[in-house]
């Protein structure tokens, strides 16, 4: 009795655990990716929800964030030496949500000096 009592919980246990690993692995995950030769700091992406990034040098990728909701492209805003920088998408009328799985928002800047201070953004299903 005692030993299909311990069988009987370590299924139980066994089968939580599957379950609690399945539901971090669903959603929409988002990485940045650096493709410039500048530093970036002061990272922070908004789509539905914003979500701050550590600061990233040249040829680097953040880790994965999140997202309830995605799209190709967002509003990215970041800083190079304490000059702002932003992509400002206008909407998202006809953009289709992302599905479950990560992405990457490659993102680069090939002149500071310009006044438009404009990100380019090239996006990539991992």
């Amino acid at each position: 009795m005692r030993n299909s009592t311990i069988l009987l919980m370590a299924l139980f246990l066994l089968l939580g655990c599957q379950k609690e690993a399945k539901t971090l692995e669903e959603g929409v995950f988002i990485r940045i990716e650096n493709t410039s030769k500048f530093s970036y700091q002061n990272i922070k992406v908004s789509i539905t929800e914003e979500k701050f990034y550590e600061p990233l040098a040249p040829g680097t990728s953040s880790a994965y964030q999140r997202f309830s909701k995605a799209f190709r492209y967002a509003y990215i805003e970041l800083k190079i030496n304490n000059k702002r920088f932003s992509l400002q998408p206008i909407d998202y009328v006809g953009e289709e949500e992302l599905k479950d799985g990560k992405y990457t928002y490659q993102l680069n800047v090939e002149d500071t000096s310009s006044l438009s201070r404009q990100l380019n953004l090239t996006f990539r299903k991992d």
